[in-house]
C-alpha cells in the first residue's frame, strides 16, 4: 500500500471516529471521487476498521477498538448509538438513551427526545451516574453480571429511590432471570416517579455487558399498551446491532431480526 493509500485511510478513520458518515458525505468532506471513497471503504470494512450502522453510515469498527487495547470508550458508545436513538425516539414518540456500566452502577450517556413532541418530556439524565437495582437500565446490565458480582451487590442494604424500587434481593433475582429469557425489562416509578422505561443490554467483542440502551417517557402516556411487544422488539433488535457494530457476535432471546 502507498504512503497516500495510507494517509487516506487514516483520513478517512479520522472522519468516521468524528461522526457517522454516508458514502457521499465522506467523499465530499474529504474531496474524494465517490468510487475512490467507495474503495477505499469496502477494504477498510472488509478488514473490521469501519462497520454501518442502522442508517448505512460507516463508523468505527471493532478492529480499531481491539487495537486500542481496550474496552470501548463511552463517547464511542455514545457515537455508535446516536443513530438508533434517534429511530427510537422516533418510533415511540418518547426519549431514548444509552447507558454505561461503571462498576456497580450505571452512567447515562446521552439522550434524544422526539422532536415532534412538544408536550411533557422526562428530564435529560445524562451524566447521571446511579446504582444499578433502582431502574431497568441497570437491572439488565446485572443480569449479565458474574455470580460473584450479583452475590456481592445483593448482600449488601439496597437503597430505595421511590416506593416502587425493588430491593428484596429474592425478587430482584427473579428479576435478573426474566431478563435472561426475554433481553428486557419494563420498569414504572422505580427510579423516577412519572417515567416508565424499557432496557436491553449492550456487549463488546468478549461478551461483556457494557451498557444497555432504552427508550422512556411519561407513564401516563408511555407506552401505548398496542405497543408494547413492537417496542421492545425494536429495543432489542437494535441493541443487538449496537452489540454488533462492537464485534459482540451473539444475539438476545427477543428482536434480534434487522431493523432498518
Amino acid at each position: 500500500m502507498s504512503v497516500t493509500s495510507v494517509e487516506r485511510s487514516f483520513r478517512i478513520l479520522h472522519a468516521v471516529a468524528e461522526e457517522p458518515q454516508s458514502l457521499s458525505a465522506l467523499a465530499r468532506r474529504l474531496n474524494l471521487a465517490t468510487s475512490t471513497a467507495a474503495r477505499f471503504l469496502q477494504s477498510l470494512h472488509a478488514a473490521g476498521a469501519v462497520s454501518r450502522d442502522a442508517d448505512g453510515r460507516y463508523c468505527i469498527g471493532p478492529s480499531i477498538f481491539e487495537l486500542a487495547g481496550g474496552p470501548t470508550g463511552r463517547h464511542d458508545l455514545a457515537a455508535i448509538a446516536s443513530t438508533h436513538l434517534s429511530a427510537l425516539a422516533r418510533r415511540t414518540g418518547e426519549t431514548a438513551g444509552i447507558v454505561a456500566a461503571i462498576d456497580n452502577d450505571i452512567l447515562h450517556l446521552a439522550q434524544v427526545s422526539d422532536d415532534d413532541d412538544a408536550g411533557v418530556q422526562v428530564k435529560d439524565w445524562s451524566g447521571a451516574q446511579i446504582p444499578a437495582h433502582p431502574g431497568c437500565t441497570g437491572l439488565v446490565v446485572m443480569a449479565h453480571w458474574p455470580q460473584s458480582q450479583i452475590d456481592s451487590y445483593l448482600a449488601k442494604p439496597l437503597e430505595a429511590f421511590s416506593d416502587s424500587t425493588v430491593v428484596d434481593p429474592r425478587v430482584i433475582r427473579e428479576r435478573l432471570d426474566e431478563i435472561r429469557r426475554t433481553g428486557h425489562l419494563w420498569t414504572t416509578d422505580e427510579y423516577a416517579v412519572g417515567v416508565t422505561s424499557v432496557a436491553s443490554p449492550v456487549f463488546d467483542r468478549h461478551d461483556r455487558v457494557i451498557g444497555a440502551l432504552h427508550a422512556f417517557g411519561p407513564s401516563y402516556r408511555f407506552p401505548d399498551p398496542n405497543d408494547k411487544g413492537v417496542i421492545a422488539d425494536e429495543l432489542c433488535a437494535r441493541a443487538v446491532q449496537i452489540s454488533g457494530v462492537l464485534g459482540h457476535v451473539g444475539s438476545l432471546s427477543i428482536g434480534a431480526s434487522d431493523v432498518a
